[in-house]
């Protein structure tokens, strides 16, 4: 899961920064997202996941971790994959 967050952060924002994403990345301070950019970050983990965010669910969240563990308090925690 970790690492879906992070490629989601990535394909949104790799325009924006050359540091490396980690968990421990903070969005604003290190990772410069703005507003427009969160939306953006939202828009496409509720396509990776197949979910729907409520962005106000989100307004706290400071780090790529507790994006994470948002999405573990949802349940999600590991990949589905279909054969």
């Amino acid at each position: 899961m970790e690492n879906r967050v992070i490629l989601t952060l990535k394909h949104v924002i790799s325009n924006k920064t050359s540091k490396k994403i980690t968990l421990e990345s903070r969005l604003r301070e290190d990772l410069n997202v703005d507003s427009i950019d969160f939306l953006m970050i939202i828009g496409d983990l509720e396509d990776e996941f197949s979910i729907t965010i409520d962005e106000d669910e989100f307004l706290d969240v400071v780090t790529v971790n507790d994006i994470v563990e948002k999405l573990k308090a949802r349940g999600l925690t590991k990949r589905i994959v279909w054969f």
